[in-house]
């Protein structure tokens, strides 16, 4: 075993259901983007790099808007939020513009309503780990300036703070997934109601959770996502330390 995936994300085109994610390397400690198309019987074609920087690079946030493709990677080893474009879709990116800089940014999670930019994020400050506090900014376009929240961080509780894939709709509610890093990082989900968003005020409560019990021999489970046709998570179950060593 010389690398794992993680941090599932799935965007449909044409037709073509794709999943990206990130491929961790033992060897070279950091992390890249992958790629691969998900067929309609459930079959993943190979995985293929997609993105890949001198830094570690995970939680591969892809959305399209106004025609183009979009991601932003999480790259808070760089203390960077960068936003790329598709120019060949799904596999060369060029670089947009740096959304921030000089701040360690965890899962940076996009959602826009009403003309309106949303970014959650998980920020590292003095005192605090990179599961700890949930950040909320908003900007008038997608490469605006971040204002941020004046109640951040909005949410501050390990059980449920760091992001863990897009805000989805489900039975009329708005649902913000979440990690519950309390026991350890990744260890299980949190779904959580956005009860109100607004540029003075924000309010969730959890609703529902997700324990690493959906498959056998899982000790975590920290990320969910949706299209069209497919639901993805990613699971962690424990290897010998002398499977990761010897490859």
């Amino acid at each position: 075993m010389d690398h794992y995936y993680a941090d599932p994300f799935l965007i449909e085109r044409a037709g073509r259901a794709f999943l990206f994610f990130e491929d961790y390397l033992y060897k070279a400690r950091r992390g890249v983007i992958a790629c691969a198309e998900l067929k309609a019987d459930g079959s993943v074609t190979p995985a293929r790099t997609v993105l890949d920087m001198p830094y570690h690079l995970s939680y591969p946030f892809v959305f399209e808007h106004e025609g183009s493709v979009y991601m932003i990677p999480e790259s808070a080893s760089n203390k960077s939020v960068d936003l790329y474009r598709a120019t060949s879709f799904p596999d060369t990116w060029e670089h947009v513009k740096s959304l921030q800089t000089g701040v360690r940014a965890y899962d940076v999670t996009l959602y826009v309503r009403d003309g309106v930019y949303w970014f959650f994020a998980n920020i590292v400050e003095r005192g605090t780990a990179s599961s700890d506090e949930l950040f909320l900014f908003s900007a008038d376009s997608l490469t605006g300036d971040w204002t941020p929240h004046p109640m951040n961080p909005v949410v501050s509780d390990v059980r449920r703070s760091r992001p863990a894939g897009k805000l989805f709709e489900r039975d009329g509610r708005l649902l913000r997934p979440s990690q519950d890093c309390s026991l350890s990082y990744g260890g299980a989900m949190q779904l959580n109601e956005v009860l109100v968003l607004s540029k003075t005020h924000y309010e969730e409560r959890p609703v529902s959770r997700i324990d690493p019990d959906w498959a056998p021999d899982l000790v975590g489970t920290h990320t969910i996502n949706t299209s069209e046709r497919f639901e993805t998570m990613d699971g962690r179950r424990l290897a010998p330390v002398s499977s990761v060593l010897s490859r």
